[in-house]
């Protein structure tokens, strides 16, 4: 096994303008499992838009005496506009910065009500974060491919001085490294007790409650399942925010009688046993950089279920993808019909959640102490 310097002796300025939901679990994790000079500066994951355009002057003008330590790392969110940062903050510019990215604004989808020419201005402020950044690092494969060909799609749009090799210079600095998770050794409960499988497996959604998710095609599949006296139970929680899609209040009223849980958990032991307890956990996503959710679901017995796109096709084996609305109503319905005739659908899958555990926070522990001593003292990412 190779040296690697402790990275215990590394003071590492860490930057999250939206600290919520992924973002938040991502920063606990990070700064909790990896024993490092940790100071981090946060902002509560809201207003996402204003985060973006603001937080870096924000950071800026607030922690004039932390930002004026010397640090081995600046580790940031792709939420911050690190050459406005770097440009407010010009003593940052000999540290080593390390931009991760939960995801691109590049390819997030658009909500159908808007109309138009998509707006870039988000996707090109982190094109220009990418370039002041010594290291780029992508949560799945997925992520990255999708930003360096939105990016090079952008660039042709502009209709002269085109900087060259703009993306070219991204893909180069670029890797990709998942999501490590805290997940908890559990004694998974993988029988079903006598009586109750005439009800039916009980069926997850642990997502946002935001239009991204696509919340309607799985509550549609469900009322359908509902129509054909396929048995089943409901349960429903994740993050929600102040627009709420309107599938969600139709589907509390149309699947009322099949619900066992309604709403966000407040607790983190709440959740997980939430999680103990279902049988089959259903993404419909047509946004999906990483897929914590699904994940957690997964590492706590849940038969997942996910569509056959996005970061998916990295995370679960074909047999857990689908194709289609169809297919997800297919799979749904044969999956409950077996549990009813006895199948156990919870099975403990850590060949699927393992790689984001333990063996992750090692790799962001070599990578920390690798990049951190990248440049001589003073040379920034661009000489």
């Amino acid at each position: 096994m190779r040296e690697v310097e402790p990275v215990a002796r590394k003071r590492i300025l860490y930057v999250e303008p939206f600290h919520g939901g992924s973002h938040a679990t991502y920063t606990r994790t990070l700064t909790e499992k990896i024993e490092a000079d940790w100071t981090c500066l946060t902002l509560p994951g809201r207003h996402w838009k204003w985060r973006a355009r603001g937080s870096a002057v924000y950071f800026a003008h607030r922690y004039p005496s932390e930002l004026a330590q010397t640090y081995d790392l600046l580790w940031a969110s792709s939420f911050l506009d690190l050459a406005a940062f770097v440009a407010l903050c010009p003593q940052l510019k000999a540290h080593r910065k390390v931009l991760y990215f939960h995801e691109n604004q590049l390819a997030y989808p658009s909500r159908k009500e808007f109309t138009g020419e998509r707006d870039f201005h988000f996707g090109f402020t982190q094109m220009v974060s990418a370039l002041v950044a010594d290291q780029c690092v992508f949560n799945s494969q997925w992520n990255l491919q999708s930003f360096l060909s939105a990016g090079s799609k952008l660039l042709k749009k502009m209709p002269d001085a085109v900087p060259p090799q703009w993306m070219e210079t991204i893909r180069a600095r670029s890797s990709v490294m998942g999501v490590p998770l805290d997940l908890p050794k559990t004694e998974l409960v993988l029988e079903t007790p006598r009586g109750a499988r005439e009800t039916g497996p009980l069926i997850l959604w642990n997502h946002r409650w935001e239009f991204d998710k696509a919340p309607e095609v799985f509550f549609d599949a469900l009322i359908k399942l509902k129509e054909r006296d396929v048995p089943f139970r409901l349960a429903v929680c994740g993050e929600r925010y102040a627009r709420i899609p309107a599938a969600f209040e139709h589907a509390q009223s149309a699947l009322k009688d099949r619900i066992d849980h309604w709403g966000f958990l407040e607790s983190k032991e709440a959740y997980q046993r939430l999680l103990m307890k279902s049988d089959i956990a259903v993404s419909t996503a047509k946004h999906e950089f990483f897929g914590i959710s699904m994940l957690e679901a997964t590492h706590f017995g849940a038969r997942p279920l996910v569509p056959d796109r996005l970061s998916y096709r990295e995370l679960f084996p074909s047999e857990y993808r689908y194709g289609d609305d169809q297919a997800l109503l297919s799979e749904l319905s044969r999956l409950a019909l077996d549990y009813v005739r006895g199948d156990n659908l919870r099975r403990d899958r850590g060949v699927i959640t393992r790689p984001y555990g333990t063996s992750l926070l090692s790799q962001y522990t070599h990578f920390i102490a690798d990049t951190a001593r990248l440049y001589p003292e003073g040379q920034s990412a661009l000489e």
